[in-house]
């Protein structure tokens, strides 16, 4: 181990001890030595310094008794090898004179002690070596002896001596423990990741440790007696004091509470401050022991889980509600397209039938938005250009932003292609917009851009997205300049109903529609805000290298020309608003009330029907099991599904909907007569 020299700003310090103090390397050559020890033994510091401890101190070659140099020996070796202080009896070790005093040896008689300094790997860096001089009270003990002292009185003195000098020693040893102890302690409260922190009888707080001045950036002095408090947000002081002046009060056994603490940075996070008391055998509080620790991370996770808990709670209301809702709202769209059909153009009725059907298209929005926002919904999905889709979206939204405010469009300078339903990112879109306007004043500024961004695991990670993978992502965002948005309410931004929008001004479904779009997408929505900042809310979908397939040209829906249909629906009003626009459209109908009732109708009319639209979620058969049925015995048989149920549950129930005609309840006479005819158009790819 190399030898080390004491550092010069310690010498002094050293110097001034009281008692002989040798301190020696591990290979017994002396690296320091204060000016009492060399006063006892008659050296010269630059005579000794760097030399071998038994070079300079050899026994007396004299004495043919001389054991000074074993016995020391040994007991070095002892610290080094037990790492503990070694305590050696009264030895007899002869001190050689200067050669300006005689030369020689001079009879000398020691008490030592010999304690081992560790470095931070437990290993000794060097060991003390202390004496204390008893020379005179051995020759004392002669004299005594000499003198035919009583041989008590002799041996009484004579402990006495001895005691003295050993107390002497343990009180030496006890205060370098109780100061070795005091530093142990402080390095490990500056160790610990918590902040550290002690209070006396009357609560007033009188240590903190290194973590508080990282932490906080306020050092120690300012923290003291009542300083940190001016740290503890503002809603949380009054109870935070309160409750700590009340356990001082009442003597408790515990202070515990959970309370924002400003960071260096300004920002506050969520801590657990803990503290107990140290009492005596009388049960008297001596001190206040306490930890503060950061538990910011686990009360967001927790706030984030509750909030999934609410989405899941609501995703769960729209899938059950969506059905009979549907339903409804196809009767009341089905019978306000046949009245319109029915009225003349002028006719003065004509107007509150149209408000009608925008009412029921309208809770039918609602209805897609709450399926949306669950996950529920049935997307188209594809690959598009998100470039095409803004641009051609463009339109749109300089008329939604309205002629007060500034919209501006920045689209990728690359190509930008994702996989989603192309209806549902418009709406997206347009939800994001709407709520940049409705948060900017006149000439407020609403930045909608495009771009390429790499995500990997830590990114993901920060934004709870973890089971995505790493990689290109393509970033669609909308940012305005207005007030900004608080932290306790943007957590809350994406549950449904929510909304800070005066009563009747929002249904509180717009963001959570984007959530849930976006998690059926495969990515994830992200909003950045602080008050006074404005607000971002951007939507990440993962990038695709696979091109967009050309648009194909949509036929216009041509008239049935006597085509035979069997409807399946379970619901009468359903049915008849379905079996009319079928016949209206120029289709022959025949209707079926359950799925056993079509297999046994398709039995008794083997070749007549081009195509059963059924209902998925009957009593008895379902659509999907009569389906199966009929294909058996017709392979060829065009089969158009229809439902109210969400997507999730009909894919539950064994129905693919990505390799199955399918439309989504309510719809409208026409719409239904235009799937129909595309449906029968496409009848020979269909799946066998």
């Amino acid at each position: 181990m190399p030898q080390r020299a004491i550092p010069q700003d310690y010498q002094a310090i050293f110097d001034a001890t009281p008692g002989n103090y040798l301190l020696l390397s591990p290979d017994m050559t002396i690296i320091g030595v204060n000016e009492c020890y060399l006063s006892a033994t008659m050296t010269r510091r630059e005579d000794i310094v760097g030399r071998g401890l038994f070079e300079i101190f050899p026994d007396n070659p004299e004495d043919p008794n001389a054991d000074g140099v074993r016995n020391l020996r040994a007991s070095l070796q002892r610290v080094l090898s037990d790492k503990h202080p070694d305590r050696m009896p009264v030895q007899k070790y002869d001190i050689r004179r200067p050669d300006a005093e005689g030369g020689g040896f001079e009879e000398r008689y020691w008490s030592p002690l010999n304690s081992p300094v560790l470095d931070e790997r437990g290993q000794v860096r060097c060991i003390i070596h202390w004496v204390e001089d008893v020379t005179e009270f051995i020759r004392l003990k002669r004299q005594m002896m000499e003198q035919n002292l009583r041989k008590e009185e002799v041996e009484t003195r004579a402990a006495t001596i001895e005691a003295e000098v050993y107390l002497r020693g343990e009180a030496i040893e006890a205060h370098r423990r109780l100061t070795e102890t005091g530093r142990h302690y402080q390095f490990l409260a500056d160790s610990l990741p918590q902040l550290i922190w002690t209070a006396d009888p009357g609560g007033s707080v009188d240590y903190f440790n290194r973590r508080w001045v990282e932490f906080t950036h306020v050092e120690r002095d300012q923290l003291l007696m009542d300083g940190w408090q001016q740290l503890l947000h503002p809603e949380d002081r009054t109870q935070t004091i309160e409750l700590w002046q009340e356990t001082i009060r009442t003597n408790g056994d515990r202070y515990q509470i959970q309370h924002r603490l400003r960071c260096h940075d300004g920002t506050y996070h969520w801590m657990l401050t803990t503290a107990l008391p140290y009492r005596d055998a009388d049960g008297r509080i001596l001190k206040w022991f306490g930890s503060t620790t950061d538990i910011h991370e686990k009360v967001m996770a927790d706030e984030r889980l509750q909030q999934a808990q609410r989405l899941q709670a609501a995703g769960q209301l729209a899938g059950g509600v969506a059905h009979e809702v549907n339903n409804m709202m196809t009767i009341v769209m089905g019978c306000g397209g046949f009245a319109l059909q029915s009225l003349a153009p002028q006719h003065p009725q004509r107007v509150e039938v149209e408000e009608m059907v925008k009412a029921a298209s309208r809770a039918a929005d609602v209805t897609r938005q709450l399926l949306a926002y669950s996950r529920q919904q049935v997307f188209q999905i594809q690959v598009l250009d998100l470039n095409e889709v803004v641009r051609d979206l463009t339109p749109a939204l300089t008329r939604l932003s309205g002629s007060d405010r500034q919209l501006a469009v920045r689209h990728a300078p690359e190509e930008v292609w994702i996989r989603a339903d192309r209806g549902q990112v418009e709406q997206v879109l347009i939800n994001l917009v709407a709520n940049a306007r409705d948060a900017t004043e006149t000439d407020g500024l609403i930045i909608v851009e495009a771009g390429m961004v790499e995500l990997d695991e830590e990114q993901l990670r920060r934004h709870h997205e973890e089971e995505l993978s790493p990689g290109p992502f393509v970033r669609l965002a909308v940012r305005d300049n207005g007030a900004g948005i608080p932290p306790e309410t943007a957590i809350r931004v994406f549950e449904p109903f929510f909304t800070t929008k005066p009563l009747g001004e929002g249904t509180g479904l717009g963001l959570s529609m984007v959530y849930g779009i976006m998690k059926q997408s495969g990515g994830f929505p992200e909003l950045i805000s602080r008050p006074g900042e404005g607000t971002t809310v951007a939507v990440y979908f993962p990038a695709v290298s696979e091109e967009p397939a050309m648009e194909r040209s949509v036929a216009t829906p041509v008239r049935g020309t006597g085509e035979q249909i069997l409807v399946v629906e379970d619901d009468p009003q359903v049915r008849a608003i379905v079996r009319r626009a079928l016949q209206g459209a120029g289709y022959a109908v025949y209707e079926a009330i359950t799925g056993l009732a079509a297999i046994n109708f398709m039995a008794a009319h083997p070749q007549e029907i081009d195509l059963v639209v059924s209902d998925v979620v009957m009593p008895g058969v379902n659509g999907r099991e009569l389906a199966d049925q009929l294909r058996i015995t017709h392979p060829q048989l065009a089969i158009l599904f229809m439902s109210g149920y969400p997507g999730a549950e009909i894919e539950r129930r064994g129905l693919q909907l990505k390799r199955t005609s399918f439309i989504q309840k309510p719809f409208t006479p026409d719409a239904l007569v235009s799937v129909v005819s595309d449906t029968l158009a496409r009848r020979a790819h269909l799946p066998g």
